[in-house]
């Protein structure tokens, strides 16, 4: 082994009289201080090798007010309506050569409403506005339906200082000169009236009714057809337990004014029937319809709660439902049907006939003769047991032969079969 100048028993040398190898504090504060940046860029600005090489990636978020995961391992809330929202980065379209069906539909422009599009006129509360901006995505592709929004986010017909619907209604009318009249109220109506009358009392909902009775009354005076859509579950106990006492009685007042009632709990709760902020979605997949208050709904809430409603609507308003209805131009002559022959069709020609076909279709009758007059021999043998009791003739013997003398038997040829 080759000497060394370490002497022996120095503290640099291993077991075996290898010397260590010892490493310089300048060298090492430069090799933990360099770990120490490359540590703070891997998590501070990269999540992957790849964005360490690329640069970071762009994360599409949804522009709701729930609070979500930002890609970093931390919860932020999105921007809601009460605050200024930041502009949104525009979701990367995919590269392919040639766009699939929801990229052509994504891409294909929005018809236009036709001048004498049929409106369907929506009021109510803030639930309302919800439901006419799910209305209004449910007939983007429908140019002769045009939805109005005329909700009143803060009015209930408790507080009608606030807005007078029976009094306010006959004129929206007039203005708008809807096809349809569509009511969504209720969720602003947990609270007394002005003289003190108790939540959902007997004199509560006396005065309840009436108010709802002036307000059809108004739209029936104008010959409107009504359609009234009940309130979903919330995610406060008290509110589902009132709302649900209210949806009876907007059902009754609807059904006694000849208009329709939509109701939408179902499409709200669990499978118990308790409320759940997420749920089937309109393409069947688990998405979030309520936010977290539990009380205003999703893009997707707002389009299912107007999946209830589409229905009814569609039946009522008929073809201009089609979205080819602007293609039909007014007095366009309608193609004629061909003419049918006044006199019988000569049939000269059947179509062939199986020879294992029954002979019950008349195929034992020659072609152009005349019908013969029914007889008894028409019947079937079961027929002509059970309605005439006449059982059918026995052959020489069988087991039901009871003949006598016995008559000979027939001879067996060749394949036939006895």
């Amino acid at each position: 082994m080759q000497s060394t100048d370490l002497p022996h028993g120095d503290p640099r040398e291993l077991s075996n009289g290898e010397p260590r190898t010892s490493f310089s504090p300048l060298l090492l504060s430069m090799v933990l201080g360099l770990a120490g940046s490359m540590v703070f860029v891997e998590t501070a600005a990269a999540r992957t090798i790849l964005d360490m090489l690329f640069g970071p990636r762009e994360v599409y978020r949804e522009n709701t007010d729930r609070l979500i995961e930002d890609g970093y391992g931390r919860r932020v809330r999105q921007p809601s309506r009460n605050r200024p929202a930041k502009r949104a980065r525009a979701r990367p379209a995919p590269l392919t050569e040639a766009p699939g069906p929801a990229t052509s539909a994504q891409q294909s422009p929005i018809p236009e409403k036709m001048a004498d599009a049929k409106v369907v006129l929506v009021v109510g509360d803030f639930m309302a506005g919800s439901l006419a901006e799910g209305l209004d995505a449910a007939f983007v592709d429908s140019p002769g339906v045009r939805v109005v929004d005329k909700a009143d986010g803060s009015s209930g017909f408790v507080r009608n200082d606030h807005r007078d619907w029976p009094a306010s209604i006959g004129g929206m009318i007039e203005a708008e000169k809807p096809a349809i009249v569509v009511i969504m109220i209720g969720a602003n109506d947990r609270q007394q009236f002005s003289d003190g009358q108790a939540l959902l009392s007997d004199e509560w909902a006396k005065e309840y009714q009436t108010r709802m009775n002036a307000f059809l009354e108004a739209v029936k005076k104008t010959g409107r057809p009504v359609v009234w859509v009940g309130q979903p579950a919330f995610k406060s106990k008290s509110i589902t337990d009132d709302v649900l006492a209210f949806n009876e009685l907007y059902r009754n007042a609807a059904e006694k004014a000849d208009g329709k009632f939509v109701d939408v709990w179902d499409g709200f709760v669990d499978q118990s029937g308790n409320f759940t902020l997420s749920g089937f979605d309109m393409s069947g997949q688990t998405a979030r319809l309520r936010n977290n208050d539990g009380i205003g709904l999703t893009p997707a809430g707002k389009r299912k709660l107007a999946f209830y409603v589409e229905k009814p609507l569609r039946q009522m308003l008929g073809n201009a439902t089609s979205p080819d209805i602007a293609a039909i131009k007014p007095g366009a002559p309608v193609q004629a049907l061909p003419d049918t022959p006044q006199s019988p069709m000569k049939v000269d020609r059947l179509a062939p006939i199986s020879l294992s076909d029954p002979e019950l279709d008349g195929g034992t009758d020659l072609l152009g003769g005349a019908p013969r007059p029914p007889s008894p021999t028409d019947k079937s043998a079961r027929d002509r047991l059970v309605i005439d009791g006449v059982a059918p003739d026995s052959q020489p013997g069988r087991v039901n032969d009871f003949s006598w003398p016995k008559k000979p038997e027939a001879t067996p040829t060749t394949g036939a079969v006895r």
